[in-house]
């Protein structure tokens, strides 16, 4: 029994892990296939802000645009219409928790103003909150 308890003395103990692997800024996070499997989209910082990036999947990383150009904010997700057409993402102007659902379309050129395709309000009521919960599979574009 002394001889167990030395050598859990002895023994040393793993490295402590670096507080910036889990507080630091990330480099991609939230990646994602699109539904017909032709790109990933994932989150990265744009301008120092975390906005969504999409490249096509036989593309490298390096090939990747940003869709999004959010300043403020980090965006905090995001996902696909069923038929690959869209992102659709939450935002939460100002920081004050009144969400607004945005669209964006992948394949469109970006804005000269921006770099980045324009995105869509799909909410267009101010002061609104809203969740997206479902999209029906059968009509998407509802």
């Amino acid at each position: 029994m002394a001889f167990f308890i030395g050598a859990l003395a002895c023994a040393e103990l793993p490295p402590i892990i670096d507080r910036e692997a889990f507080f630091g800024e990330i480099e991609i996070a939230g990646a994602q296939i699109s539904p017909d499997g032709k790109f990933v989209s994932f989150l990265k910082p744009y301008k120092g802000v975390r906005n969504i990036w999409v490249k096509q999947t036989d593309e490298p990383f390096s090939a990747a645009r940003p869709m999004t150009a959010e300043t403020k904010r980090p965006l905090a997700g995001y996902f696909w219409t069923r038929d690959s057409r869209y992102l659709l993402f939450t935002k939460d102007n100002d920081g004050d928790e009144n969400f607004n659902i945005y669209s964006v379309d992948p394949a469109a050129p970006p804005a000269e103003s921006t770099g980045v395709p324009p995105a869509r309000d799909l909410t267009g009521v101010k002061g609104a909150r809203v969740v997206i919960y479902a999209l029906p599979k059968t009509q998407p574009d509802t």
